[in-house]
This record gives structure tokens, sequence and C-alpha cells, in this order.
């Protein structure tokens, strides 16, 4: 059971995918994806913004999927294994 999320690195907020683990012992990579129409992604991640369980910076800029009309858009989080 993770202990507690830890914020990810603000400091690039471009889309960062990698299949590599966690750099530091005790951390897993999670990575949250929300994919649908530009309108509604964006009012999901403010919501999300809004119940205080990410900042909008913290999510990756919208991607196109390769689907027309469609965007992802990422939050990478890491949580402390026991």
């Amino acid at each position: 059971m993770p202990k507690a999320f830890l914020p990810a690195a603000l400091s690039s907020p471009s889309l960062q995918v990698t299949l590599e683990p966690a750099t530091e012992p005790g951390r897993e990579i999670i990575r949250i994806l929300v994919i649908g129409p530009a309108y509604g992604v964006e009012r999901i991640v403010h919501e999300l913004f809004r119940l205080g369980f990410a900042e909008v910076r913290e999510w990756s800029k919208p991607q196109p999927t390769g689907r027309a009309n469609e965007v992802m858009r990422v939050l990478t989080r890491y949580v402390l294994t026991e």
C-alpha cells in the first residue's frame, strides 16, 4: 500500500514519458491520463484542481492522440513504496 503521494517536479510542464523506473529507491512512478475532446479535458483538469487533487501546471500540455478532436494530458506522481 502506498504511504504518500509526492508531487512531480514542476520544472518542465511538457509531456515526459519514459519506461524507466523511478530514479530514487522507494518511489514508483504513477501516471494519470485524461483523454477526450480538448474542452472536456480542460474541464476535468480544472475540476481536479478545484478539488485539491493537482495544480493545473502539474499536468502536461495537451497532446494530440491521433484521433480527430481528441487530446490527452498526463499527470505524473510518485508514490512511496513500503
